[in-house]
């Protein structure tokens, strides 16, 4: 999937809605995250598209699984250890992500920049990478053309909710540079393959370059365990403990530590 680690990442409107994740046949997305040129990931995730919901289960790291409903504007937070979940509305995430906005707009280098991003576009067609650029922070993605056209908007749905999703969590940047990615791609009806982002020293953020790159495996089929995972996910949002987000959150709050995907 669309994974936003330390760095996700676009001016939100009041009318904005979720589009649900139907009139698509059910998909997979494989995604492995990796820092600079290391060999092994940092963070693996499957995420699983199926009935209009989508879930975004780790494969490593933290066991915190997401299911986004996009026609109940809705993400259901389930963390596993602790045996909680919480709810967190679509139009929360766009009055949070409006209020990130205008903060960042107050600070200086990478924030700034993240909270109104302007990159310059440039299509190698050659070797089909886009290229989005600026002095501060930069994308370079390839992507690829979905079995069905319509699976190109799910997805860039999903992704750019789940961006301000990973927007809330300290330490990460505004999600606005991920929207742009997200629909530069749309608008060419691709889905990620690969994506590399960059972030300058002279951002004053990462304080030396930072490369992380992801890969994303798309397959248009779910297998046996994908359903059972879904099974489970549904058994945990009927069993467990409903919390607020605040309190939901509060340990990586106490922490101070971005999220590591």
């Amino acid at each position: 999937m669309v994974k936003a680690l330390w760095i996700p990442a676009l001016s939100l409107l009041a009318s904005q809605v979720p589009v649900p994740a139907g009139g698509t046949e059910d998909f997979r997305v494989e995604t492995d995250v990796f820092l600079g040129g290391e060999k092994e990931p940092v963070a693996q995730n499957v995420t699983l598209f199926s009935g209009g919901l989508v879930y975004d289960f780790p494969l490593i790291g933290p066991q915190e699984i997401t299911v986004f409903d996009g026609a109940r504007g809705r993400f259901v937070l389930l963390d596993v250890p602790r045996k909680i979940k919480s709810t967190l509305t679509t139009q929360e995430l766009l009055q949070t992500t409006a209020a990130i906005k205008i903060q960042a707009q107050g600070l200086d280098g990478l924030f700034a920049f993240a909270a109104d991003p302007q990159f310059q576009g440039k299509a190698d067609d050659q070797d089909g990478w886009l290229t989005l650029s600026s002095s501060l922070l930069s994308y370079r993605a390839k992507g690829i053309k979905p079995k069905l056209a319509a699976t190109a908007d799910v997805y860039r749905d999903f992704a750019d909710w789940h961006a301000r999703l990973n927007a809330t969590r300290p330490g990460n940047l505004p999600p606005f540079p991920r929207l742009e990615l997200n629909r530069t791609l749309a608008e060419r009806q691709q889905v990620p393959e690969e994506v590399e982002l960059t972030v300058e020293p002279k951002s004053r953020w990462a304080g030396r370059k930072l490369v992380v790159r992801s890969h994303h495996i798309f397959n248009w089929r779910l297998s046996n365990t994908d359903r059972k995972r879904i099974e489970t996910a549904g058994t945990y949002m009927a069993d467990f403990q409903a919390v607020s987000f605040q309190d939901y959150r509060l340990p990586l709050l106490a922490a101070g530590k971005p999220d590591a995907r």
